[in-house]
């Protein structure tokens, strides 16, 4: 009956595994008291809260994690910290996925979140915003999906809150109707017009959910007033009062002397509205929409906004240095369990905004070659145009450099077959999880099996591997761009099992599989050994060259996190500082710098390698990196009241002085477009 009628909280659509009331001192001794016996010991160094927005009273909860942890500890916890804000004494993090527009509670005892908006942040800047209109048009002109990201969105909150979660907003709307009937203003609602303004105000909700306890914050007045008018604005209801009705019902605001008892229970439901928005979001964008609407399916990803198309340097550097500023300690992360692709997938199909005619044409053609292994069901064509333009974007984000060959061929069908599936299903299109197509699923099978492993592989593989070839270069420097801002940028780096190196892992099971630590050590060693031989310069370069294996990445993670615990304090207190670029590559460049008391890191790393490689190989060749004087003419500034000083590369061990506040590229990138410095004061 769960799926209509329920009396208990689930998770998400899980009717096996139900809630527990943790708000509640005892429940929450029961089941938290382990993990803080664990830190109390020192056994651990922190927490990591997954899913916090399903907690009936996210901020109680973190404080009595700390309260907890301080009475083990024998700490006296203050009531506020030197900054003003909560003590806490114990590392928490919480896996909060953050709007757009949202800003998590400072008043919550928490570092800050487990890195989503970096991830999203960081893979923004590797994207060439000008790109955005052909992207667009070609998703629309291939799948002839119309629809802007909004819509889609409302309408998979929608779909899930009619099925999945159908029973949690039955309840809502029971209550609702209850407390409606307690006064004559509002008893003439009925149960079926509430259920359908609550539902049309949770698929407008700009964010996962409010935070209403005891109060009602700016922030979530706004967000309950913009869902609420743009629910009024589309409802069909003859009597738009009703909205009236369920803002002020969301707010916890009773009507106009309304006894203490059903002031209670209106507050006692926006609470509960809350535990049920969040999963509304988090199953029908996430895990609806997502899989519905992907002109780059690279901004697909946890925590992101598939139509934010990329992000400035200009707006990169704001956020750092809001980070800086406000959430020092929050986590940096790129690559997660949660994720939809890896950080490497991610970073070769943002290659496809610095190619979107390439991408385009490509598209077109593809589509011709493999025509003959398309189906026509009674359901419609099978793949859909969707289905086939997000196998095309994976197949360019995952194939292997080189291609496949016959041992490697079968295993990787068989993953991208899973993955596809699981893809289809996510969309509820065409197939679903809760009744499959079977018809469809066998013909979408045998598309991808056909592509990659059966008699059309020779007519549309080879055209495919082309163009994942090139973007597998592009995408590798993307890596070690992506690296340096990761482990230059204030918070704490992150780091998911296989990412040490080049991984090309889609979503769970896939990035589940097993990690080869052997491989990963034994490179590591020869790394370090190569720290002490003559020549580092051009050995490292010769990495970058071929950054395939992960070399590459491996040394930049070494370095930056070794440069981390030498200079602990550089990276917990030091600032962040934009560093402007001028010239003519100044597009291509980001760069900042970290101080703090006489220490300073300086990071230099260039971006949209497309434009910046094209003079080094022509069409169809191996991409070269830019020679040194590409970079001739351009120029970054140094912090102001910085002159005279040695910089030590990180990277290549070089040293270099330098005496009139700028750094010309020309010199210091001339071994390649990226540079980490360490600076010191001149003698």
């Amino acid at each position: 009956m769960a799926a209509d009628a329920i009396n208990y909280r689930r998770f998400f659509d899980i009717n096996d595994l139900a809630a527990v009331r943790i708000e509640r001192d005892e429940v929450f001794e029961a089941t938290q008291s382990f993990a803080l016996d664990l830190a109390a010991s020192g056994a651990v160094d922190g927490l990591r809260i997954d899913h916090p927005d399903g907690l009936y009273d996210p901020a109680d909860y973190f404080r009595k994690l700390q309260e907890g942890y301080a009475r083990r500890a024998g700490l006296v916890l203050p009531p506020l910290d030197a900054q003003g804000r909560p003590a806490r004494p114990l590392y928490v993090v919480a896996e909060k996925i953050a709007g757009a527009h949202e800003e998590v509670p400072e008043s919550w005892h928490v570092h800050g979140t487990t890195g989503y908006r970096f991830a999203n942040v960081a893979n923004g800047v590797l994207i060439d915003t000008t790109a955005e209109a052909s992207i667009v048009h070609a998703w629309q002109r291939f799948t002839g999906e119309m629809q802007d990201f909004a819509e889609v969105a409302r309408s998979g909150r929608r779909d899930v809150m009619r099925n999945a979660l159908s029973s949690e907003l039955n309840v809502l709307s029971t209550e609702l109707l209850r407390i409606a009937r307690a006064d004559r203003s509002t008893r003439d609602y009925t149960l079926n017009a509430l259920r359908r303004a609550l539902a049309g105000v949770a698929a407008c909700m700009p964010v996962y959910r409010t935070y209403i306890v005891d109060g009602l914050s700016a922030q979530d007045e706004r967000f309950i007033d913009e869902a609420v008018d743009a629910a009024a604005q589309q409802s069909d209801d003859a009597d738009r009062s009703i909205f009236g009705f369920v803002r002020c019902a969301l707010r916890a605001e009773a009507v106009a002397c309304a006894p203490p008892a059903l002031g209670e229970r209106v507050r006692r439901f926006a609470l509960r509205f809350q535990q049920f928005s969040a999963p509304v979001a988090a199953k029908g964008v996430e895990d609806t929409a997502f899989y519905r609407y992907f002109p780059l399916s690279a901004l697909n990803e946890v925590g992101g906004e598939p139509d934010l198309f990329g992000i400035e340097v200009e707006q990169f550097h704001a956020l750092s240095a809001d980070r800086a500023l406000r959430w020092p300690y929050t986590m940096l992360a790129t690559s997660t369990h949660d994720n939809k692709r890896s950080e490497d997938v991610r970073n070769r199909i943002d290659v496809l905004s610095e190619m979107p005619n390439e991408w385009m044409l490509a598209l077109t053609r593809w589509h011709d070659l493999c025509r003959g292994t398309r189906k026509k069901l009674p359901s419609g064509e099978a793949p859909a145009r969707a289905d086939e333009y997000l196998l095309y974007q994976t197949l360019l984000g995952t194939l292997p450099l080189g291609g496949l060959d016959a041992g490697t061929a079968p295993g990787y069908a068989d993953r991208i077959w899973q993955y596809m599936q699981q893809a289809a299903r996510e969309a509820k299109l065409r197939t679903r999880w809760s009744h499959p197509d079977a018809d469809y699923e066998a013909a979408l099978e045998a598309f991808v099996r056909e592509i990659l492993a059966g008699p059309q592989a020779g007519a549309c593989l080879p055209d495919i591997q082309r163009l994942a070839d090139r973007l597998a270069w592009f995408g590798a420097w993307n890596s070690l761009t992506l690296t340096l801002l990761k482990y230059g940028s204030p918070g704490v780096p992150d780091l998911y099992q296989g990412s040490e190196l080049i991984e090309l892992s889609l979503v769970d099971p896939d990035n589940r599989r097993p990690v080869d630590y052997a491989l990963r050590q034994q490179q590591l060693d020869a790394l370090h050994a190569m720290l002490d031989q003559d020549g580092l310069a051009a050995r490292v370069r010769s990495l970058t060259e071929a950054p395939h294996d992960g070399r590459a990445k491996l040394w930049f993670i070494w370095r930056l996190l070794s440069l981390r615990r030498e200079q602990p304090l550089l990276f917990r207190e030091g600032s962040y500082e934009p560093l402007a670029v001028e010239g003519p590559l100044s597009r291509h460049v980001v760069a900042f710098a970290r101080r703090h008391e006489g220490q300073m890191l300086v990071i230099v790393a260039g971006r949209l390698f497309v434009d910046l490689s094209r003079h080094g190989a022509g069409d169809g060749a191996i991409p070269a990196l830019p020679d040194a004087a590409r970079w001739n003419g351009t120029t970054v500034r140094l912090p102001a009241g910085v002159r005279a000083m040695v910089l030590e590369n990180l990277l290549t061990g070089e040293s270099q002085s330098i005496e009139e506040g700028s750094l010309c590229l020309v010199d210091v990138l001339r071994w390649m477009p990226w540079a980490a410095f360490r600076a010191r004061a001149l003698p």
